[in-house]
């Protein structure tokens, strides 16, 4: 063996038995690290407590049905004046329009009277034949029926007759105008609708509820309302019915209010919310920001299992602001992640910010 040689064999021999070792000793130290994943997050107690239960209903304003007046002329009228608007809140005998006739509006009594002066001739003709036993009984009394239609034909033509000077059409009792269809110069044909006035007390709000929320509403019970466009225009009604349907439409349940007559803002056709309060819900109160959903749909949490994310599927019985009010297999004595859930996957180690 040379000489020169043999302290490299020597240092390859104790490099060979060395490696091995040394990847022996390192290997599951490296896969450990490679495998070990954790997420920082900030927890919080489980703990118990009460959300009130708070729905808000969007609908709008109608008047009770069979409740309108119609203001409407036999007559052909000419609109002179219209002096309220719609929407507008009017009391017993205000006035409403100024109307005129038209000059074919003098026909109708015209006529009228032109029966009445026949039928008056007719019946004395009549009778002066029956003196003479050339006419009965019967057709005495006939021609008397016909001056009595005659005459009430008249009357009534005095009553609906305007004339060509200008009359006041006054409301006849508390209410507020609902639809109008009068303007000034604008001539309206014989039962023509000019205008429609509802009681004051009659106006109702439609609105919509979910299902949960109608069973626990009562008639009686006072209920805030509001316009959609103005905040400032609010009132306090009260239920007078809650369907016992669900609108096949909104998949939701009709409630009527009634709106107080105070509320000179309402008016049929204006879109109204109102805020429905019903008993608090207890049980598990958390922050909306610990409830995560997954593709499905499904809502859970994860909980610190001594130091491991635990997830726990949840249903979300209620929501208040930044609170929501969950149910499900939940551990009281483990603490709920509230920061960081987003990058938890079940199981993964946690890294607790204190």
């Amino acid at each position: 063996m040379n000489r020169r040689t043999f302290p490299l064999q020597i240092a390859a021999l104790c490099g060979a038995l060395l490696i091995p070792a040394l990847s022996h000793a390192a290997g599951p130290a490296g896969t450990d690290a490679a495998q070990t994943v954790s997420a920082q997050v900030r927890i919080a107690p489980l703990r118990r407590g009460q959300l009130a239960r708070v729905e808000t209903g969007v609908g709008t304003i109608g008047d009770a049905t069979g409740r309108t007046l119609s203001v409407s002329f036999a007559r052909a009228v000419q609109i002179d004046r219209v002096l309220v608007r719609p929407g507008t809140l009017v009391h017993r005998g205000q006035p409403l329009l100024l109307v005129r006739g038209t000059p074919g509006s003098e026909a109708p009594l015209v006529q009228a009277q032109a029966a009445v002066r026949y039928a008056t001739g007719e019946l004395a003709r009549v009778r002066q034949l029956a003196a003479s036993q050339l006419a009965t009984a019967s057709q005495v009394d006939a021609a008397r029926r016909q001056l009595a239609d005659a005459q009430a034909q008249l009357d009534a033509a005095r009553q609906q007759h305007l004339g060509l000077g200008t009359q006041t059409v006054r409301a006849a009792f508390d209410g507020v105008v609902t639809t109008l269809n009068a303007a000034p110069g604008l001539q309206l044909a014989p039962g023509a609708v000019a205008l429609t006035l509802a009681p004051a007390d009659a106006l109702q709000a439609t609105v919509g509820v979910s299902v949960e929320i109608a069973r626990r509403l009562q008639p009686g019970q006072r209920v805030p309302i509001q316009s959609v466009f103005d905040a400032d225009q609010a009132a306090t009604a009260r239920i007078l019915a809650v369907a016992r349907v669900i609108d096949p439409r909104t998949r939701r349940v009709d409630v009527v209010l009634t709106v107080p007559r105070q509320a000179d803002w309402a008016m049929p056709g204006l879109a109204v919310s109102a805020r429905f309060s019903v008993q608090p819900w207890s049980g598990w109160v958390v922050p909306r920001q610990a409830v995560l959903r997954d593709a499905r749909g499904q809502a859970y949490v994860f909980q610190d299992d001594r130091g491991r994310a635990r997830r726990v599927n949840v249903e979300i019985d209620a929501e208040e602001g930044e609170r929501s009010g969950i149910a499900g297999p939940l551990d009281p004595a483990m603490p709920l992640v509230v920061i960081g859930n987003y990058e938890l996957a079940d199981g993964m180690a946690l890294r607790v910010l204190r």
